[in-house]
């Protein structure tokens, strides 16, 4: 019956490809789009920055259309994120009516701007916050997701574009040297760092539940996300592992296959082993039960709590890289995000 399931799947992938391909995410797709419903509609950019031995920060950067508006013109909705080390995390929301989504010089790339509290374009991203200012611009070479013709192609290649599956997503750098400047009542700092964006849009739930991995740090760049294809039992995988010495990208692939994955989320807890020709990746990622808090937008207030969200900015993962069975890499990566949404979730961290 498995192997059943996996040759429909696979004639979808089939039928699906030449429509897929000529609607694929490309990095262009990175400047806001034009809302498919007026009634639920989420756009996000997620900045992700890491400054090794300092912390982590996230700018997360969103329109929404939801329900109870009376006219159906998106709103703004920020989320601030510092994360430390050593210390006390802090976030911050912010949720705005005016929202500028193309550049007053009549460029045509990504542009994003609250009036007085953000400002974002494919240079960089201004933040000015009375407890959180940030600035970050890109200060080294992009790592997309793809080698190739369109490196902004999503991790999940052609999957999330056949009928039913939902919504677009794509990393637009795995990871890029950035410098940054922060200052709130209690700090200034300013230095060097590492930056992941990725970027999705959808008007209704994009996967019946995920899990979601990334960190950077002076050795590794990576991003593992495994994910329910829409209301099949089936659970896809995707990843790409940058270090010094290999640069490997994992196709999507079930799980049970070429990818077994053990989880505990209400102990913070994933192990997933990833296997390609010559490569076998273990990655083992722990965080504090404790350290996780809940999401709750988009997921309930536009989409009326479908899905709910775990997230941990204080992750310790563990690689383990093995070339035709011997090990030629292991790499701790002492601060990591990590994520479990719906089922995969833990029932009881939202009791």
């Amino acid at each position: 019956m498995f192997h059943n399931k996996i040759i429909q799947v696979f004639i979808l992938f089939v039928l699906g490809s030449l429509s897929a391909f000529l609607s694929a995410t490309t990095l262009e797709d990175l400047r806001s789009h034009t809302p498919t419903s007026d009634k639920t509609w989420a756009e996000q950019w997620f900045y992700n920055i890491a400054v090794p031995d300092v912390g982590y920060f996230k700018v997360s950067l969103q329109t929404y259309i939801a329900p109870d508006f009376i006219a159906p013109e998106p709103k703004a909705y920020i989320h601030l994120a510092f994360s430390p080390r050593n210390g006390v995390e802090v976030k911050y929301d912010i949720f705005r009516d005016e929202v500028i989504l193309s550049n007053p010089d009549g460029s045509e790339g990504f542009y994003y701007e609250v009036p007085g509290v953000v400002m974002a374009n494919e240079e960089g991203i201004r933040v000015n916050h009375s407890d959180f200012n940030f600035s970050m611009r890109w200060n080294g070479e992009h790592h997309h997701y793809w080698h190739g013709l369109n490196p902004g192609q999503t991790p999940f290649g052609i999957i999330p574009e056949l009928p039913g599956v939902g919504g677009r997503w794509f990393l637009y750098t795995v990871g890029t040297p950035v410098e940054y400047n922060f200052s709130d009542a209690g700090q200034s700092l300013i230095g060097l760092g590492y930056a992941q964006l990725d970027k999705g849009w959808y008007d209704k739930e994009s996967s019946a539940g995920m899990i979601y991995s990334m960190g950077l740090s002076d050795e590794l760049y990576y991003m593992f996300t495994g994910a329910k294809l829409g209301e099949s039992d089936f659970e896809m995988w995707a990843g790409r592992y940058i270090s010094d010495e290999y640069d490997l990208i994992f196709h999507p692939a079930f799980n049970n296959l070429s990818v077994k994955r053990e989880l505990d989320a209400c102990t913070g807890r994933i192990k997933v082993e990833l296997n390609k020709i010559k490569y076998k990746l273990i990655m083992e990622a722990q965080a504090n039960i404790n350290s996780f808090y809940p999401l709750l937008f988009p997921s309930v207030i536009i989409f009326g709590g479908e899905q709910r969200y775990m997230k941990s900015m204080q992750a310790n993962i563990d690689f383990s890289l093995y070339k035709k069975g011997i090990l030629v890499e292991s790499i701790q990566v002492p601060q990591g995000l990590l994520e479990f949404s719906g089922p995969l979730a833990c029932d009881g961290f939202f009791n």
